[in-house]
C-alpha cells in the first residue's frame, strides 16, 4: 500500500483543478451520481473535540474513498492544528486499498472552504466587497482567503470568542490583497459585511434575531454534527432561501435542523447547491433578500479531492 504524506499531497493538487472538482461534487451528490455511506460522528467533552467518518463513490470512477477527520478545540493550546485526519482510496473494482492519503486533514480542510466558497458565489450579493468571518481557526483563515479571492472582496472583518486568535488571524493575513479589521461587536460586523462566513463549533447560535435585518448572506459550516449551531432559528426561519449541500443532512444535524417542517407553517425555500449548478433550479436574489448557505459536508467532496490528489501524485 502506498503512503502519501501531506507535504506532497499538497504539492499535487492543482488548485485551479480543485474548486472545479467540488463544483462537480456537489452536482453529483444532488444529481444521485453518489453512493455515500452513512456519517459516523463522535463527540468528546473533556477536551471539547468531534470526530467523523465519512465515505463515498462518484459515478465510475476507479476509486472510492473513506475519511477519517476530527477536531479538537484545545489543540492551539498545546501548539497542535485543531483538525486532523487521513483519507483512504481503495479500488472500486477490487476492493483493494490503493493508498493512504495521510494529509493531517489538509484535504478535508481545502473541501471545506472550496465548499464554502462554492456556496459564498451564489449567496452574495452583485458587488460584495467586505467579508464577514466568524472565528479565528483554521477555516476562518482558509476562507477569508478564497472567498475573497473568488469574489473580489477588498476588506475582511474577523470577530472571534477569543479576540486575542482574531487578532492573531488578522497578523496571518496581512501579506494578502485585502485589508483586515478585528471587529469586536458581532452585530457591528453583521451589519456591515455584504457576507458571513460562520467557521465555528459553537453549540449555541451567534448570529442572533437582533441581527436580522435586509440583504443578510450568510454561509454557515459550523454545524456539520449533531449539537452544533451557529445561526439561530429565527434567523434561518426569516431567510427567503436556504442553499444546502444536502437537504436531507442539514435537515438531520445542520442549521436547518432547528426549523419547523411540518405542515402549516411558513419554511423557507430550501434547495440543494447541485440542483442550482446543474441548472436544475433558479435562484433570483433581490438586493434585500436574505439567504443562508448550510453546509454539513459531503463525502463525495473527499472523494473528489482525494481522486483529484491522487491523478496528481501519479504525475509527479
Amino acid at each position: 500500500m502506498l503512503v502519501h504524506q501531506r507535504d506532497r499531497i499538497l504539492g499535487a493538487v492543482d488548485t485551479s483543478l480543485a474548486i472545479k472538482a467540488i463544483e462537480s461534487s456537489f452536482c453529483d451528490y444532488s444529481s444521485g451520481n453518489v453512493q455515500s455511506g452513512a456519517v459516523a460522528h463522535l463527540r468528546f467533552k473533556a477536551p471539547p473535540g468531534d470526530f467523523h467518518v465519512k465515505s463515498a463513490h462518484i459515478g465510475s470512477s476507479p476509486y472510492f474513498v473513506v475519511k477519517m477527520a476530527g477536531s479538537f478545540y484545545k489543540n492551539p493550546e498545546r501548539g497542535l492544528a485543531s483538525s486532523n485526519g487521513v483519507m483512504m482510496a481503495f479500488d472500486a473494482q477490487t476492493g483493494h486499498t490503493i493508498c493512504l492519503l495521510a494529509d493531517d486533514g489538509a484535504l478535508t480542510d481545502l473541501r471545506t472552504a472550496l465548499a464554502g466558497t462554492v456556496a459564498a458565489r451564489l449567496v452574495a450579493p452583485a458587488r460584495a466587497r467586505t467579508l464577514g468571518i466568524v472565528g479565528a481557526g483554521t477555516q476562518a483563515k482558509l476562507h477569508a482567503i478564497w472567498v475573497s479571492h473568488h469574489l473580489g472582496i477588498e476588506n475582511v472583518q474577523i470577530w472571534s470568542r477569543q479576540p486575542a486568535r482574531a487578532q492573531q488571524l488578522a497578523e496571518d493575513l496581512r501579506d494578502h490583497p485585502f485589508s483586515v479589521t478585528v471587529q469586536t461587536d458581532l452585530s457591528l460586523l453583521s451589519r456591515a459585511c455584504d457576507v458571513i462566513v460562520t467557521t465555528t463549533p459553537s453549540q449555541t447560535p451567534l448570529i442572533t434575531r437582533d441581527m436580522i435585518r435586509p440583504g443578510l448572506r450568510i454561509v454557515a459550516i459550523g454545524a456539520d454534527s449533531p449539537g452544533k449551531t451557529e445561526v439561530a432559528v429565527d434567523v434561518m426561519a426569516a431567510a427567503d432561501l436556504i442553499l444546502t449541500d444536502s437537504t436531507a443532512q442539514c435537515l438531520a444535524y445542520g442549521e436547518c435542523a432547528a426549523l419547523d417542517t411540518s405542515a402549516g407553517t411558513r419554511t423557507p425555500p430550501i434547495i440543494e447547491i447541485g440542483e442550482v449548478l446543474l441548472g436544475h433550479r433558479e435562484i433570483h436574489l433581490p438586493e434585500d433578500a436574505i439567504a443562508i448557505a448550510d453546509l454539513t459536508g459531503l463525502g463525495a467532496q473527499d472523494a473528489a479531492i482525494a481522486e483529484l490528489a491522487i491523478k496528481g501524485l501519479s504525475a509527479l
